[in-house]
């Protein structure tokens, strides 16, 4: 299912209506048929009109200043080259066929043929370039959206005139495409001879700049959630920072969350070219293979913060020795490596606590009506990460609504990346759309609940939460509020002797459980009061109240201060 899913995300909706019409052009084409010219036509107007529905793609939205129609335009420039290309050859052939040679009907092909090569070129991440400043990239962007815009119309207007051949109408197609085409190269070539010094620019721009220290991150699209959850307490530290994003679409996520300017390093030059002005300290918030790329500067000081707490295997990740400083929130996650074979140096860790928790509030007074947060995870990019209870996700929510609860549903972010999970949830906010309707409970689900409450809040608002093996059981331990996990994935939670652990101190279950009598203990909460305090110090530290979170400020403060940088970076290794 999962693997249909991925094949399914490929597969775009209007890529598949532009290579069915040119398909069914060559079809027309080739047998000759007199609506030939009716089936190019409607290819034409797929090419520029579909574009002009969809959004500027975050990829795209990092070299394009808006999201005009004439961006819309220049961001699909690129797409549906296999219909154009098979169009042009079938039309060419059909223009200059039956003895009736016309040379400027083959020019036509070869003019369509040149925008279509040059749009795949002027996309290529080998020639945009590898290196772009947030507070810039705007202003360096100007002409793109013309030269792309141009080249998009030029094969489009190729592909009509061919379609239309001979005639009045179809030699001034035939021009119109000639003359974008000019255009559309020169503003391309620009670009490309520019490259060199635009790049040098951007350099003596970040040479400017008072960086404390860096933050470096990589991921897809939508991972921009594991930086901004730190924001606050980065921006509390009073340090000035960049941030370096490895792929285009992460650099326009951050740039729209980040105040401080965001860097885009798309090639291992790019990254050595801005840690020279790192501050000598860059700071981590995932376990992506391409933190290696500035890991191997051993000059600097190199700290790995992550993005969340829990029992899952990225939280014992191998890859985490290879950092100076492993800052986690409580003994648990020191221990956590060790108890998996993953033998750190204890002088590595730093207790820091987890400042995120610090707005989660203690049990509520009973006066509101009693509330349940079902909050489950993702099933991860590969099987053994799957640990989403999803699948049991209406069991879950009846056994809930069976005990008076008003719910909260807040499924993971990356939830959306599957069509599996996609349907599980849809039949959850059914479950609940229709319990509302019936009893007047107010449960919340979807954009209306992200909108309105963000996870501490979606915390304060709950009485008892259920949730998986995630980094959420760990920070609603602060809480002190009854908790249930769904154990997806067998012998994850470890208990030790003489040790609190997380299995102590929540309801657990399996998928083997009796899904109504297991709800029924956490709603009734008779047995792990205390347990849940011991494991809320082994988790988030054995800290106080007030100034938890200040504990991670005054933290990198000192770090940055103790490992400031001031020389040339070995560039050898």
């Amino acid at each position: 299912m999962r693997r249909l899913s991925a094949f399914q995300g490929l597969v775009k909706p209007w890529r598949l209506v532009a290579l069915a019409l040119a398909i069914l052009t060559v079809a027309a084409a080739a047998a000759d048929v007199s609506w030939t010219w009716a089936a190019a036509l409607a290819l034409c107007a797929a090419l520029i009109g579909m574009p002009l529905t969809r959004p500027v793609g975050p990829r795209m939205r990092s070299r394009l200043s808006s999201d005009s129609p004439l961006a819309r335009l220049a961001a699909a420039s690129h797409l549906g080259a296999a219909a154009t290309w098979l169009v042009l050859g079938a039309l060419g052939v059909a223009a200059i066929r039956d003895g009736e040679r016309d040379l400027l009907a083959g020019a036509v092909v070869i003019v369509g043929a040149l925008a279509t090569a040059a749009t795949s070129v002027a996309t290529r991440p080998a020639t945009r370039g590898d290196l772009r400043l947030s507070t810039t990239a705007k202003a360096s962007a100007k002409s793109l959206p013309w030269a792309l815009a141009s080249l998009s119309l030029s094969k489009t207007a190729a592909i009509a005139a061919l379609a239309l051949w001979p005639g009045v109408l179809a030699r001034s197609l035939a021009a119109a495409s000639a003359l974008l085409l000019i255009v559309g190269g020169v503003l391309v070539a620009q670009r490309l001879a520019g490259r060199a010094s635009q790049r040098d620019r951007v350099l003596a721009d970040i040479g400017t700049l008072d960086i404390d220290f860096c933050i470096y991150q990589s991921g897809p699209a939508g991972s921009s959630y594991q930086l901004k959850m730190w924001l606050p307490w980065l921006e509390a530290s009073g340090l000035n920072y960049v941030v370096i994003a490895r792929e285009e679409p992460l650099f326009t996520e951050l740039s729209e969350i980040v105040d401080k300017p965001v860097i885009y390093a798309g090639s291992l030059r790019a990254v050595d070219d801005v840690l020279a002005h790192s501050g000598g300290t860059v700071v981590y918030v995932n376990n992506a293979a391409t933190n290696t790329h500035a890991v191997r500067r051993y000059q600097l000081n190199h700290i790995q913060i992550l993005h969340g707490d829990s029992e899952k295997a990225s939280s014992r990740n191998p890859m985490s020795a290879m950092y100076d400083e492993l800052w986690v929130a409580g003994q648990a996650a020191v221990d956590r490596y060790a108890d998996f074979g993953v033998m750190i140096p204890e002088e590595k860790f730093r207790i820091v606590g987890r400042p995120q928790v610090a707005g989660i509030e203690g049990p509520r007074d009973g006066s509101e009506p009693f509330t349940a947060l079902y909050a489950p995870t993702w099933n991860g990019f590969f099987g053994d990460a799957d640990y989403s209870s999803l699948r049991f996700g209406t069991q879950i929510v009846q056994a809930l609504l069976d005990e008076g609860c008003t719910v909260l549903f807040r499924e993971h972010p990356y939830s959306a990346k599957s069509a599996e999970l996609r349907e599980y949830i849809a039949q959850i906010q059914a479950l609940l759309e229709a319990d509302r309707a019936s009893t007047g409970r107010q449960h919340r689900w979807g954009p209306e609940l992200f909108a309105e409450l963000d996870l501490v809040g979606s915390f304060n608002a709950s009485d008892v939460a259920v949730t998986d093996i995630s980094a959420v059981p760990n920070d609603y331990l602060f809480s002190g509020k009854p908790l249930a996990m769904m154990e997806m994935q067998p012998d994850i939670m470890i208990e030790m002797e003489g040790r609190p652990s997380l299995a102590s101190a929540v309801y657990r279950a399996n998928p083997e459980t009796d899904i109504p009598s297991w709800i029924a203990e956490l709603v009734a909460d008779r047995t792990l009061a205390e347990a849940r305090v011991e494991a809320r110090k082994y988790y988030l530290g054995d800290l106080p109240r007030d100034g938890y979170d200040g504990v991670f400020v005054t933290a990198l403060q000192e770090s940055v201060r103790e490992h400031a940088f001031k020389g040339e970076l070995d560039t050898e290794v």
